[in-house]
């Protein structure tokens, strides 16, 4: 790579946009793959060549892939088929462009056993960086019992997990509705975060390292109120409750990508609930335009809340920390 961390940026939130899933996506949802639509939405047009190019224009040294969700409308041993088909898919294009991709992995969720075999297969032979999953299958928010076994495997492996948002169990989009990424993702991500510490499952997880993505939606601004509200009404159900310091420290113990998000009400929140350490940049390409890159890119360097140390730990350190095989191969190019 020819420099040092300091001088790089590391992007651990982008969505390839692969042909087949696109496929499969339109075929599930009766549209025509020419002009499939999400949520209402346009999806955007992608290729391998359009994101190095986008990557090269802003500085984008490395961006690293995930498709959460891509098989939660999928089960059994079609889920994992098509994760398998996903995942190497994923591991054909970092092949081809060494050193500027790392990809967490799709795994069938649905079945707790295929997830840990696809677990093991794109960790230990295609060797991506982590595994991606989304924030509920089909209404079991993470941190149910349903993934212990799961998160058993991961925290053995101490391996890297990557959570995003998507619309809560039960969503229909109204015509004339906005996009659910406006508000439904935040929310989606702040119950993720909630039922995680709730049921205990992230403290009886601590090697494994969980990122959440946009800043932990609505948890850093919610995370006192929690603290006082929770101790008084319970945690749900016979979980135990917790003090106001015990579940700060939990919410703490998260690691959180700035995608969308690096605008200085937020940046002010995030930093009151987590170090810099745990703090890592992203662009949600190409669900996000490469202009808006660049634009948080200008507003993450104008923020005064973090010195020089941090913001280069932010941009690329802490990425490279956890992703330490993406950062071998960035050094190896």
């Amino acid at each position: 790579m020819g420099k040092m961390m300091s001088d790089l940026l590391i992007d651990v939130h982008s969505h390839p946009l692969l042909p087949v899933w696109i496929k499969a996506f339109a075929d599930a949802t009766g549209q025509n793959v020419d002009s499939v639509r999400l949520a209402g939405v346009p999806l955007p047009r992608w290729s391998e060549q359009a994101q190095i190019d986008m990557m090269d224009r802003i500085g984008i040294a490395a961006s690293v892939f995930s498709l959460p969700g891509a098989v939660t409308a999928i089960t059994g041993k079609a889920a994992a088929r098509f994760a398998r088909i996903l995942n190497e898919e994923i591991a054909n294009i970092m092949a081809r462009h060494p050193g500027r991709f790392g990809a967490f992995a799709v795994v069938p969720l649905d079945d707790i056993d295929l997830a840990i075999e696809e677990t093991r297969y794109a960790l230990d032979v295609l060797h991506l960086d982590g595994v991606g999953a989304a924030t509920h299958q089909t209404g079991h928010y993470l941190g149910e019992p349903h993934f212990d076994d799961w998160f058993a495997e991961l925290d053995r492996r101490e391996a890297t997990l990557f959570v995003h948002p998507v619309p809560p169990p039960g969503y229909v989009h109204r015509p004339g509705a906005p996009d659910p990424s406006i508000l439904e993702f935040m929310f989606d991500t702040s119950r993720m975060l909630l039922n995680m510490v709730l049921s205990g499952a992230k403290a009886r997880h601590q090697r494994m390292k969980v990122i959440s993505t946009h800043a932990g939606g609505t948890i850093p601004y919610l995370v006192s109120r929690i603290g006082i509200l929770e101790p008084h009404y319970g945690a749900g159900g016979d979980r135990p409750t917790q003090s106001a310091e015990q579940l700060r420290d939990a919410f703490g113990s998260f690691y959180f990508d700035l995608a969308g998000s690096p605008w200085p009400a937020t940046l002010d929140a995030i930093r009151h609930l987590v170090p810099p350490e745990q703090l890592l940049l992203g662009f949600d390409y190409p669900m996000m335009p490469a202009e808006t890159a660049v634009t948080a890119i200008d507003s993450f360097r104008a923020y005064r809340g973090f010195d020089a140390g941090a913001r280069a730990a932010i941009e690329a350190g802490n990425a490279a920390r956890l992703l330490p095989g993406l950062a071998a191969r960035m050094a190896r190019t």
